[in-house]
């Protein structure tokens, strides 16, 4: 597996996209009303930034645009944590926004590999929430900081990859790195690769996790 956090590229990258999207916005103008957030893909940048997303599960899709947002052509499809307020003052409906704040998170696809080979409960996490969004598998989470990158990814183990319901985990190892203090992150896992598969009815998620009560999470497909 080739994924690996590099939290110190990913902290100075996040910094300066907030420094653009904070400036740009006016601190009193939407203070009256609900800011949202959101993971969302970066669909085009220019004149105007285009994001898209689903707010849960198979909800419809949602896309929305900002004229005040200026970001580099290489964030065109990562996921990013995205807070802003919609100028019809509506919620989760399509339609121009007014972008406070980007952070860049960690973006990966499933990886389809024998999970043997992999000491996937390594290291736990602190799992805050786990969710599906389309065709994405999201989490937000607490992990110990490093200097030096780690192993981190969604494995499919490809022996149940045929199965009405594949076998999934995360796999996180700091590789004997030593201990620091924790941090808040997010990562999103595109699993078209997976999900897409007529085979397919369900997964089964395993998390290796000193936070919440259960390490198995299914997530099932609209029949």
């Amino acid at each position: 597996m080739t994924h690996i956090f590099r939290y110190k590229t990913i902290a100075s990258f996040m910094a300066a996209l907030m420094a653009v999207t904070m400036s740009s916005c006016s601190d009193e103008e939407y203070s009256t009303e609900m800011m949202l957030s959101d993971i969302v893909t970066v669909t085009s940048v220019g004149n105007d930034t285009r994001f898209e997303f689903q707010r849960y599960d198979d909800s419809p899709l949602i896309k929305l645009t900002a004229g005040n947002v200026d970001l580099p052509e290489k964030i065109v499809n990562n996921r990013v944590l995205l807070r802003y307020y919609p100028e019809s003052g509506e919620p989760y409906t399509s339609g121009a926004v007014k972008v406070v704040g980007l952070t860049l998170i960690n973006n990966d696809t499933t990886r389809i590999r024998p999970i043997e080979k992999y000491n996937w409960t390594a290291t736990p996490v602190y799992l805050n929430s786990i969710w599906r969004t389309g065709n994405y598998l999201n989490l937000r989470m607490k992990v110990e900081y490093s200097e030096k990158p780690r192993q981190f990814g969604l494995v499919v183990d490809s022996l149940t990859l045929k199965n009405p319901q594949p076998e999934v985990y995360l796999v996180h190892d700091k590789q004997g790195q030593p201990e620091n203090y924790m941090m808040e992150t997010y990562a999103s896992f595109d699993m078209t690769n997976l999900w897409s598969l007529p085979t397919c009815q369900s997964i089964k998620v395993h998390v290796n996790d000193t936070n919440l009560k259960k390490d198995i999470y299914i997530f099932t497909k609209k029949q």
